[in-house]
């Protein structure tokens, strides 16, 4: 092993090397829902398609990468430039995901009569709810510091991202089952993109994850000297 070669320097170029890859199947993911919304006119169920899937899949994943420290697109920013990305990609995203959800709730009469519905309408709730919460981390007003500091903000902010990504990935994976995936897409397609999702989920929480452990361990620690 050359000098100075560590675990943590091979795992920093592993992670590089799988952000890379994640950052390619988002492009690619991108470029499928916009094409086969495109193709059906972005109308009705081709729309909320779109706008939800856009929204989690793809701007929603860049932002829970957008601290990583090997992400190209923000590895030269600065942290508050960094957060000030997530934040935009977030609201935006974010954004989307509630229109498209919308839209769809607005066209029909019964939304949760399958577990796609179900997880979606979840996924909704806690984005709009994460939306919030975001605000509040980024700005930390006083009244959110009286009731708790800010390291347990950024710690709860951190897991209710990774939960309301989780609802919005399983929707996604969900909707390939829908009849509009089986009527509009070749079936011997869409395991392939089911693959991709999972792939795209797995890669994209890496970072978060991390950062969240690390947030734990402080946490805990945190607690064990206050106890004393």
């Amino acid at each position: 092993m050359p000098e100075g070669y560590t675990k943590a320097t091979a795992w920093l170029q592993i992670h590089s090397l799988l952000n890379s890859i994640n950052h390619m199947l988002i492009f690619l993911v991108a470029i499928f829902f916009f094409v086969l919304a495109r193709s059906l006119e972005f109308k009705d169920t081709a729309m909320h398609m779109f706008m939800t899937g856009v929204g989690f899949h793809v701007l929603i994943a860049q932002a829970m990468m957008s601290h990583s420290k090997v992400n190209p697109l923000t590895r030269w920013l600065s942290h508050r430039n960094k957060s000030r990305f997530h934040a935009i990609l977030q609201i935006v995203g974010g954004s989307m995901v509630l229109l498209g959800s919308l839209g769809k709730f607005s066209s029909k009469e019964v939304h949760f009569n399958t577990w796609h519905g179900r997880v979606g309408g979840t996924a909704s709730f806690f984005c709009a709810a994460s939306i919030v919460g975001g605000f509040v981390n980024y700005f930390q007003p006083k009244f959110a510091l009286k009731v708790m500091p800010s390291s347990e903000l950024r710690f709860r902010h951190n897991l209710f991202g990774l939960v309301t990504f989780s609802l919005g990935m399983g929707a996604i994976y969900l909707g390939y089952y829908s009849k509009f995936f089986s009527k509009y897409v070749d079936t011997d397609f869409i395991p392939g993109m089911m693959l991709i999702t999972a792939i795209v989920y797995g890669l994209t929480i890496i970072a978060p994850v991390t950062s969240l452990l690390t947030k734990l361990k402080y946490r805990s620690k945190r607690k064990a000297e206050q106890a004393q």
